[in-house]
């Protein structure tokens, strides 16, 4: 008898041990969507988004980046990531050519390049490549504690 209850309560809990995992639905990961309350601009002021000489590219990636908030007034970056992709040639495992992406990324206190950093970009930077400046957090100098996002910058770079 005793090894019928024991059966009876194993022939029972398993379909209710699965039953409960069917109803518990795990929600995914939800990223914060950033609101951008301003513009981002290279130290010119003017390079945004788009194509960019090598030169000009280099002359600029070593200074400050700027921001403008939404009334088009000039406040200081504190905080921005750069990522930048390297386009290259390679070979397969079948030694075809095959073009590919390397990407490098860092997050960049004081709204600055480190200069180790832009040493390795001049090197590396060349037609075809782009560089992506993102989640740039600019701040209202008379208030240090009120932070806001601008818009991120995707350069490619043209010869």
């Amino acid at each position: 008898m005793k090894n019928y209850k024991i059966f009876i309560i194993i022939a029972l809990a398993v379909p209710g041990f699965f039953i409960a995992r069917a109803q518990y639905t795990r929600k995914p990961l939800e990223r914060k969507k950033i609101i951008h309350k301003g513009t981002t601009y290279l130290a010119d002021g003017v390079t945004g988004s788009g194509t960019i000489s090598k030169k000009r590219f280099d002359s600029l990636i070593a200074l400050p980046v700027i921001s403008r908030d939404s009334s088009g007034v000039e406040r200081p970056v504190i905080e921005f990531v750069f990522s930048y992709a390297e386009r290259a040639l390679y070979e397969d495992s079948t030694g075809r050519p095959v073009v590919m992406t390397d990407y490098f990324s860092t997050t960049c206190p004081g709204g600055k390049l480190s200069d180790d950093w832009v040493k390795v970009i001049r090197d590396k930077s060349k037609k075809g490549d782009t560089a992506y400046i993102d989640e740039v957090t600019a701040v209202y100098p008379d208030t240090l504690h009120t932070r806001f996002y601008t818009t991120p910058v995707k350069l490619v770079i043209t010869e």
